[in-house]
């Protein structure tokens, strides 16, 4: 696949995940958090599940270290990641849960390094803190977004850091997983260990998936909007694209995920922009466009 449309696939998934801003908050003040993610996993592994059949061979590559991969991606990335994010969103402003995203670089870049021993120099390491630092600023302008009830923030906070954590881990065990396995075969599976866990929880903690509130009300829309578009299509954007990205550099691609998410607060509800975050976004998107150019010609994987 050409570099370029490798880097736009990664990045049109942090574009697509941004759009359940229109449904997530709405949702969750209707239904319990583990409830939806319930049913977003469900919607997502019945539309993929053909694909165990499809690509049955690939059972007989299974090791137990892959298994503790796709662990890591089904319970971790995908159930964890996600729930932790939406529970942020009980506690602080959506727009703070998504600057707290900002630490996944950071973690996606050590892990990059430790596991899959991938290089970067020093230009690198400054045009993604330039990056990193730029996102903030297209987030929050020069405003303290931590003012107010500072428990609830700490809380708020904490979720979103492990989200950015659970999603930033799922980068490289996904990449690993890539490396051996059909990028739909990773995809089912994240989806079938996803929807295992959070059912489970679901019915430990509520008693069910309140099937009639959520069928029998106006939730099923927004639920499936959520779990095809922001959820199963945007995944498979990404894992079409990192694998033939470093895991790195995939990370700061990620950064289009709040630049996205800023536009629609602005657009849609309300909320504009200084001309200081537009500033900042044009110096990101710049970093960007830098550390792509460092790339080797041949980005295939090993």
């Amino acid at each position: 696949m050409n570099s370029t449309l490798a880097c736009f696939l990664v990045a049109l998934c942090g574009i697509l995940r941004s759009t359940d801003l229109y449904f997530r908050n709405p949702v969750i003040a209707s239904l319990p958090v583990i409830v939806l993610i319930s049913w977003e996993h469900l919607i997502n592994l019945a539309l993929i599940s053909p694909v165990f059949w499809i690509k049955r061979r690939q059972f007989s590559l299974l090791v137990v270290r892959d298994l503790f991969y796709f662990l890591m991606v089904g319970f971790g990335a995908s159930a964890l990641g996600i729930l932790c994010f939406t529970e942020a969103f009980r506690y602080i402003n959506p727009a703070l849960a998504v600057l707290m995203q900002k630490l996944q670089p950071v973690m996606t870049i050590t892990l990059g390094v430790v596991l899959l021993r991938e290089k970067v120099n020093r230009n690198f390491a400054a045009w993604a803190a330039l990056a990193i630092i730029c996102s903030y600023f297209v987030s929050f302008g020069l405003t303290d977004p931590f003012t107010g009830e500072w428990k609830k923030s700490a809380i708020g906070a904490g979720f979103a850091v492990a989200a950015a954590f659970f999603w930033g881990s799922g980068t490289i065990w996904g990449k690993i997983l890539l490396k051996k396995y059909d990028q739909s075969f990773v995809l089912a599976g994240r989806f079938l260990l996803g929807s295992v866990f959070t059912v489970a929880l679901a019915f430990a903690v509520h008693g069910g998936l309140k099937a009639d509130q959520v069928i029998g009300g106006n939730l099923f829309k927004s639920i499936f909007y959520m779990a095809v578009i922001s959820g199963i299509l945007a995944t498979s954007f990404f894992y079409a694209g990192l694998k033939w990205v470093k895991a790195s550099l995939a990370s700061v691609l990620e950064l289009f995920f709040p630049v996205s998410s800023v536009l629609i607060m602005w657009l849609s509800f309300g909320r504009p922009i200084t001309v200081l975050q537009i500033f900042a976004a044009l110096i990101m998107f710049y970093a960007v466009f830098n550390i792509n150019q460092q790339l080797e010609p041949d980005n295939e994987p090993d």
